[in-house]
């Protein structure tokens, strides 16, 4: 029994680095587009530098609940989406896609 839950833990955590390292930052325009597991934030680069002053660490490290809470707390708000943000994810995506094939 004990030797399963040591099993299901690690499991646990090896998702949760997994999530913490698909974080990716695209540039778009002026703007910077967050990807956190499945979720996109776009911020201004100001807004970004902010948050990682006050969390003491690259918006990369950061989890979603990390990111969201680091925005709450310095009053950071995302910008809305525009076609070209998605079209920038959906390339991103495809990029990651076939890079994981080769």
């Amino acid at each position: 029994m004990f030797r399963r839950l040591m099993v299901r833990r690690s499991a646990r955590r090896t998702a949760r680095r997994a999530v913490r390292r698909t974080v990716r930052r695209l540039m778009v325009g002026g703007a910077v587009l967050l990807l956190v597991g499945g979720t996109a934030y776009k911020l201004g680069q100001r807004d970004v530098q902010k948050i990682e002053q006050h969390a003491g660490k690259p918006v990369e490290q950061m989890d979603e609940r990390e990111l969201q809470e680091a925005m709450q707390q310095t009053r950071v708000g995302g910008q809305p989406m525009t076609p070209a943000d998605q079209q920038a994810i959906h390339a991103a995506d495809q990029e990651e896609a076939e890079a994981r094939q080769v």
